[in-house]
């Protein structure tokens, strides 16, 4: 008796998947994790409102060297992940059909309303891989800023504003990146208006 062949999974690449664009459905936002395509949730309102927040509260703020990317990022030839915002150390090629490199990043945020298992797991571990030195995942329902730094990517949690009606709620310091020192967030604006 002859025993099948192991079944064996095939990992897509970055350039792969962008081959496959087309024929993903583009009402879906899609991200490639360790050559496995994620098609993610549509964004809801919350998320739209702490992401539109978050972009507003980085340009009202100038800083040398610190450039707002919106779109796709590099981490591997396997993995191309799209976070909320990433700030760069450099003018990005918008220009080209390549994202930049987790070399490039010195934040990412991710934006977490229905994905905060993903965000706080998979996506955490690849971006430690790949040596993206701060990441912040802003956990909407649970009103904090989730930063994780290299080298350990050990959680720290900053406190956001308290849901409405909550009065006599403290408010949470500033939070700022570490490559920004003079670039500061407040936790509790972004989480306004939910």
């Amino acid at each position: 008796m002859n025993l099948p062949e192991t079944v064996q999974f095939h990992k897509i690449t970055v350039q792969e998947f962008h081959a496959l664009y087309p024929y993903l459905d583009p009402n879906r936002p899609h991200e490639l994790l360790e050559g496995q395509i994620l098609v993610m949730p549509i964004p809801g309102q919350p998320h739209s409102v702490v992401r539109t927040h978050l972009y507003q509260a980085f340009f009202r703020q100038e800083c040398p060297g610190l450039h707002i990317w919106p779109g796709g990022l590099r981490l591997s030839e396997v993995t191309e992940l799209w976070p909320d915002l990433t700030l760069l150390g450099r003018d990005p090629d918008r220009r080209g059909p390549a994202n930049p490199t987790a070399a490039d990043a010195r934040l990412v945020v991710e934006v977490a309303y229905e994905t905060l298992g993903l965000d706080t797991g998979a996506k955490a571990r690849a971006y430690q891989q790949a040596g993206v030195p701060e990441y912040w995942i802003i956990d909407v329902r649970g009103r904090r800023v989730l930063r994780h730094l290299t080298p350990d990517y050990r959680s720290e949690t900053f406190a956001g504003s308290a849901p409405k009606g909550l009065l006599n709620a403290p408010s949470a310091p500033p939070l700022s990146p570490q490559a920004y020192p003079d670039v500061s967030i407040d936790v509790g604006a972004l989480l306004t208006g939910l």
